[in-house]
């Protein structure tokens, strides 16, 4: 390979090890603001729960005073029906008290059941909180691994960026333009190795010529993608 290209491998590794190491770097805030999305279902959560136990226990004291509500009209009518005055009467009011009795049987099931599920909704708030504990000491365990790393991974960044600006001044005058759209549109990408008579981003099969200039050390884009080709160095 011509020296005038010869540096394209070094200059694409360059920019394949920059682009992990600052997808490194922008990894850690997207780790920890998906763990605070997490956190906010997990206390979303708990608000729908707390509003389910609103819910539940107004259900259940109304069925509480409506049984009290009834117990004190058979009290009535038991009074009534101490007093009644023909067959007719007490009859009519024993059927009364026996269909309130009926109605108070079911009503203290839909409490007991009422109850029931205020005892669950309760265990269900305290489950969300234990979760939500739990997620803010995974965010807490994130935040510190993703500050632990942050330092030394800028550092690297920041070695990288100054080898990669030192080795892009080989790039000739009339290509940093190019060489610019190209690392704008692509990233890392913008360089690509030709193997077998092939570019290996897109596949397309060079020309004989093609290969002949890269043998000579020109500076080629392929025609299919329209990224600087490069052979491995020999």
């Amino acid at each position: 390979m011509d020296k005038t290209t010869s540096f394209l491998p070094d200059l694409h590794d360059l920019h394949q090890k920059l682009e992990n190491v600052r997808e490194k770097l922008d990894r850690g805030p997207r780790r920890i603001a998906a763990q605070q999305r997490i956190l906010k279902d997990k206390e979303a959560e708990k608000e729908s729960f707390k509003e389910k136990l609103m819910e539940l226990r107004k259900s259940a004291d109304g069925k509480s005073l409506q049984l009290k509500s009834n117990e004190a009209k058979i009290g009535d009518l038991r009074g009534k029906l101490n007093a009644a005055s023909s067959n007719k009467e007490y009859e009519i009011i024993s059927s009364q008290i026996e269909a309130d009795e009926m109605a108070n049987s079911v009503l203290e099931d839909e409490i007991l059941e009422a109850l029931e599920k205020v005892d669950q909704c309760q265990q269900d708030i305290a489950d969300a909180d234990e979760a939500i504990k739990e997620q803010q000491a995974t965010i807490n365990k994130t935040e510190q691994e993703v500050n632990a790393a942050k330092a030394g991974l800028e550092e690297e960044a920041s070695q990288l960026e100054g080898e990669l600006s030192e080795l892009e001044k080989e790039i000739p005058a009339a290509m940093k333009d190019q060489y610019r759209r190209l690392v704008d549109a692509h990233g890392a990408s913008c360089l690509t190795l030709v193997e077998n008579d092939a570019c290996t981003s897109c596949y397309a099969i060079i020309a004989p010529q093609e290969r002949v200039q890269l043998n000579m050390g020109k500076f080629m884009l392929c025609r299919s993608c329209g990224r600087i080709m490069y052979q491995n160095k020999s």
